[in-house]
């Protein structure tokens, strides 16, 4: 069954969040600085254009922008409070024996190289998949199965739009929890270590749902700032990210670790629709370039 309405033991979580006054030693100047948010604040320093998304932390990456439709010269983050969520990269979305998801296969270089900036820094990785069974496909909404039920009215074979829980030509049941084809795309199974965490979802969001393991560990966990990768940018990474922006959750996309096979500039729409508002955007190259201090 669907997730029930939020108990009360979320709503008196909320309330605790919301009212409580926190104690945050951030030395700044206020004459000199923005304040973004209530008692949880982002600082925007009109001199330097950088929003400080750290919080009073004593260690801080800054990333660096270009002024364009970034509209800054970047932000300050704190390692030990930020997560890395790949989203999506599976073999059913980007091997070759499923479908040509060129785009998506661009990313894997840039990704390795911002996983591995990660683990030097401290920034815990997350994987958020597709990872469904017969109980999610029961409470699945129509217009989810629709999405990916196209075959049915195009013959495209086994291939994109073969239909959640379908069978495949393997026999494996698509994106269903452990089997092949919903398991990370094989490239990028090295570089998965015992710290990183990995989250099933059933929708195109990680996080519409409050009673969501994801959303529960977020909570518990203390992290602030959330560093986006994975496909489809328009979609899947995109429903993420904008429930995420809804929770309070700061986004950073990385742009080229991103990438979409829509068409139509749907990944520039996006790139800009986070950039200037739900967040901000990144590429790999700054994000491996930033130094802590």
């Amino acid at each position: 069954m669907a997730p029930s309405a939020i108990s009360l033991d979320e709503v008196a979580h909320i309330n605790h969040v919301a009212l409580t006054e926190k104690d945050i030693n951030i030395e700044h100047n206020v004459d000199d600085h923005v304040a973004f948010g209530g008692d949880d604040q982002w600082f925007y320093n009109p001199k330097t254009k950088r929003f400080d998304l750290s919080r009073g932390s004593t260690r801080k990456i800054t990333l660096d922008a270009d002024d364009g439709i970034r509209n800054h010269r970047g932000v300050m983050i704190d390692p030990d409070k930020t997560l890395l969520v790949v989203i999506d990269m599976q073999n059913y979305f980007v091997h070759p024996s499923f479908h040509d998801h060129s785009e998506g296969v661009k990313t894997v270089q840039p990704l390795i190289s911002v996983i591995q900036k990660c683990r030097r820094e401290g920034i815990q990785v997350c994987w958020l998949n597709w990872g469904i069974d017969d109980a999610d496909l029961r409470a699945m909404p129509p217009a989810v199965t629709r999405g990916f039920n196209k075959a049915l009215a195009h013959e495209k074979g086994h291939g994109w739009h073969v239909g959640l829980g379908a069978r495949l030509a393997s026999g494996e049941r698509c994106l269903f929890r452990d089997t092949w084809n919903a398991d990370i795309y094989d490239p990028l199974k090295e570089h998965v270590a015992p710290s990183d965490v990995h989250f099933h979802k059933a929708r195109m969001s990680g996080l519409w749902s409050p009673e969501l393991p994801m959303h529960r560990w977020l909570r518990a966990s203390g992290k602030k700032t959330l560093l986006f990768a994975g496909v489809n940018t328009d979609q899947c990474l995109l429903g993420t990210l904008t429930d995420a922006y809804s929770w309070g959750w700061d986004c950073i996309l990385i742009s080229d670790c991103a990438a979409t096979m829509t068409g139509l500039g749907a990944k520039e729409v996006c790139d800009y629709n986070i950039a200037t508002n739900m967040g901000f955007v990144t590429e790999s190259e700054v994000f491996c370039r930033a130094e802590s201090f």
